[in-house]
């Protein structure tokens, strides 16, 4: 008996470490397919990543002016800037996240047929760059705001914006390896689906604070995922800010559900994807 229960130790000690050698593998593989992508994207073009920096600031400079210039007020709070600043981020980092993932086996060349390189290893490589360059983009912007005299650009509740950025940051990874896997076999899926993605702009509360909407249109808003990721990043901004439509379970069920999705489809089609 002592004989057969230390062989079973043995046994499981050794699928441990394999296990955990395997997850280093993958580890460094990730890691150096993010930095042949940023190596990649710095020779296409060196202005690449300053304008992606940019983009979020632009954006919501040409909000500011068209909101200015028809006299409207933030739905919450005494700063429009902020207001729109808190909605914009969140929708970017969904958006740019799921929506250049689509892409990312197609675009990867030879590199996909390496024996130790998987397609999720090239899909996760580039979701987790866009994340960690849309976290540069967060800082960067709330910088900017606050520069201009808006001293509540920094959170007063920073643990909710980091949960709210990071829940989104889930969602988009999620729904970006489905993304990837539809985006390998289809290649007007990335049209099709930026513009799908960019229209949730006007449903997700970028504008406007969904407690403030008819019961009736806040039933409907509620199921979008992306809304609840929103609410979340925004209220970590605002002492105060109306919560009733938000729902944490919802928007992290939805993200872990379109996370195992995506797996499953990337090992079923793994042998095509290659």
């Amino acid at each position: 008996m002592t004989f057969a229960r230390n062989a079973a130790m043995n046994e499981d000690g050794l699928g441990l470490r394999r296990f955990g050698d395997g997850l280093r593998t993958q580890g460094r593989v990730v890691v150096a397919l993010m930095l042949r992508e940023m190596r990649l994207r710095s020779v296409h073009s060196r202005l690449s990543y300053l304008l992606a920096l940019l983009e979020p600031i632009l954006q919501l400079t040409m909000m500011m002016t068209i909101f200015t210039l028809i006299g409207r007020r933030p739905d919450f709070g005494t700063s429009l800037l902020l207001f729109l600043g808190t909605g914009i981020l969140p929708f970017f980092l969904f958006t740019h996240v799921s929506g250049r993932t689509t892409g990312a086996v197609r675009a990867s060349g030879l590199v996909r047929a390496l024996a130790p390189v998987h397609p999720l290893d090239i899909m996760l490589a580039r979701s987790l760059l866009e994340t960690a360059t849309l976290l540069v983009i967060a800082v960067l912007l709330f910088t900017v705001i606050y520069a201009t005299g808006v001293k509540d650009a920094i959170p007063v509740r920073p643990m909710l914006a980091i949960e709210g950025f990071a829940a989104t940051a889930l969602l988009a990874i999620g729904v970006g390896l489905i993304n990837g896997v539809i985006g390998a076999f289809f290649r007007l899926w990335a049209v099709i689906y930026g513009v799908l993605s960019r229209s949730l702009i006007f449903l997700s509360g970028v504008f406007f604070v969904p407690d403030f909407m008819p019961p009736a249109i806040r039933y409907y808003l509620s199921w979008n995922p992306l809304l609840h990721g929103l609410e979340w990043f925004r209220s970590g901004f605002y002492l105060t800010y109306p919560t009733l439509t938000l729902d944490k379970g919802y928007l992290i069920g939805f993200s872990v559900v379109a996370l195992l999705v995506g797996l499953a489809l990337e090992r079923v089609f793994r042998a095509r994807l290659v």
